[in-house]
């Protein structure tokens, strides 16, 4: 990202920088892992242009630190992410972007009924340049007078990075997949999201479109019984090897009529490293494979990361660091690595624990691994995961953020993925807590099962005769 220092993304960074003066008997950075933070990175307190996050109804908290570092200032962050956040306005919104769901008739009639009130509150209204191409509204007469008052935004103009950074509140008419468009749009601070429930599943869209003016008159005006969940992001980057520049699966090896090796031989890869230890001690003779010869691509998401075999029909190998540290190595279909937010969707499937947005973690789940005991694990949110293909592998893979942004990996190319500061800030309907658990039932059944019936008094006594004369 253009723009971003790097160590917005990297908590640590600080801390690794002194290490390194202070400390002289750390050699290597292999050495220095061990002194890396955990903890994730604290999340900015600041929403997009004019709203901030605070723990308690009163913005008295906010007000210290604003007279200090200036309420402009992006270095405020949330103590705890984990608790209550409640939405704050530091000056009155003007501008709204509303994003609409593609070819779907009901959500037309609501859009423009939602600008029309939105209109009504002072309100200029932005969209997406295809709502403006969009003929079923440009077309309709009624809507005329208000269609010429909306403003255009696509993200190759030339003034979208200013239009994006006007925004104060974004209004998502549609289901999760629209707020995952919303997610993408923003790669850096996320003004605070309503996201009305139009859609299919509507996990993340608690909002219902039936009270949306009191809705968003609430927000308007910052209640103090309405808070926000902060959905964490991580920041994908995707480090292309020189060396390799993803060149065409190998052919498929000729059948042979020999029959193969008994399975407990060992079979030993390119350079002779068979077992895990051994791969670590190599690593750690090999202290430049880090960042040395890499091109790097930079995305951020909202759900998963997923690092699969792609198009190619081997068994996919990959190699899974956490702070350098090898942990182990994937065979199977491929390694998700999911939010809290994401752990409700491709990892559920894969058997991972659903994790409540507001805890700062990371899922690691397997895809059809080839080992009974690959089970999924989470890990401390202000860790370095990073996963690699290596030139030993028979294989390529892919990897895709969100379900988008599919791209091809050579070997030699690997993924790595830390926690992003900027969350996604989503308005609730009632709490954290409860939209949660509201989801949980509504949407997958979570322990959805007929209750067991309970003993009547004279079903109770002919229980106790029939076990007295047994």
């Amino acid at each position: 990202m253009d723009g971003v220092p790097d160590d917005a993304f990297r908590p640590d960074s600080l801390p690794l920088r002194l290490s390194r003066r202070r400390d002289r008997s750390l050699s290597s950075p292999i050495d220095m892992r061990r002194h890396r933070m955990s903890n994730p990175p604290l999340p900015s307190a600041r929403f997009g242009r004019t709203a901030f996050g605070c723990r308690s109804p009163s913005p008295d908290d906010y007000t210290d630190h604003a007279e200090t570092h200036g309420r402009n200032s992006t270095s405020s962050v949330l103590a705890d992410p984990s608790g209550r956040c409640c939405l704050r306005w530091s000056g009155a919104p003007t501008n709204v972007l509303v994003v609409k769901k593609f070819h779907d008739k009901q959500i037309t009639r609501c859009f423009k009924e939602l600008v029309a009130y939105l209109d009504q509150k002072h309100l200029k209204v932005v969209v997406e340049e295809h709502v403006l191409n969009d003929q079923v509204i440009a077309s309709d007469k009624d809507f005329a007078a208000l269609f010429k008052k909306l403003v255009g935004w696509r993200p190759d103009g030339p003034d979208a990075e200013d239009i994006l950074a006007s925004v104060d509140l974004v209004i998502c008419l549609g289901g999760d997949g629209t707020l995952l468009h919303v997610s993408s749009l923003f790669q850096e601070s996320v003004p605070p999201v309503l996201a009305f429930h139009l859609g299919s599943l509507g996990f993340m869209t608690p909002l219902r479109f039936s009270s949306y003016q009191e809705t968003i008159d609430r927000v308007l005006q910052a209640d103090d019984d309405l808070d926000i969940t902060l959905r964490s992001r991580l920041v994908c980057t995707i480090n292309r090897s020189k060396k390799s520049k993803t060149p065409p699966p190998p052919p498929p090896a000729p059948v042979s009529p020999v029959p193969a090796l008994a399975a407990t031989t060992a079979t030993k890869t390119a350079k002779g490293i068979t077992t895990l230890a051994e791969k670590r001690a190599c690593m750690k003779r090999r202290q430049s494979y880090i960042t040395k010869g890499m091109k790097t691509e930079r995305m951020l998401v909202l759900n998963e990361v997923v690092i699969d075999r792609g198009s190619s029909p081997y068994l996919s190998s990959l190699e899974m660091y956490c702070n350098d540290l090898l942990v182990t190595d994937v065979q199977g279909d491929g390694l998700i690595i999911a939010t809290p937010t994401g752990s409700t969707a491709y990892a559920a499937a894969a058997g991972a624990s659903m994790v409540h947005p507001s805890v700062q973690t990371m899922v690691v789940t397997p895809i059809c691994p080839h080992s009974l005991s690959f089970r999924p694990i989470m890990v401390p949110g202000g860790v370095n995961m990073r996963v690699a293909i290596p030139r030993s592998s028979r294989g390529q893979g892919a990897v895709s953020c969100d379900g988008k942004n599919r791209q091809d990996l050579g070997r030699g190319d690997s993924v790595s993925i830390t926690m992003c500061v900027w969350p996604l800030p989503c308005v609730n309907s009632m709490d954290h807590l409860a939209d949660w658990f509201h989801s949980l039932s509504r949407c997958l059944s979570w322990n959805v099962r007929q209750k067991q019936k309970s003993f009547d008094s004279s079903d109770e006594g002919d229980a106790t005769a029939d076990d007295e004369d047994t």
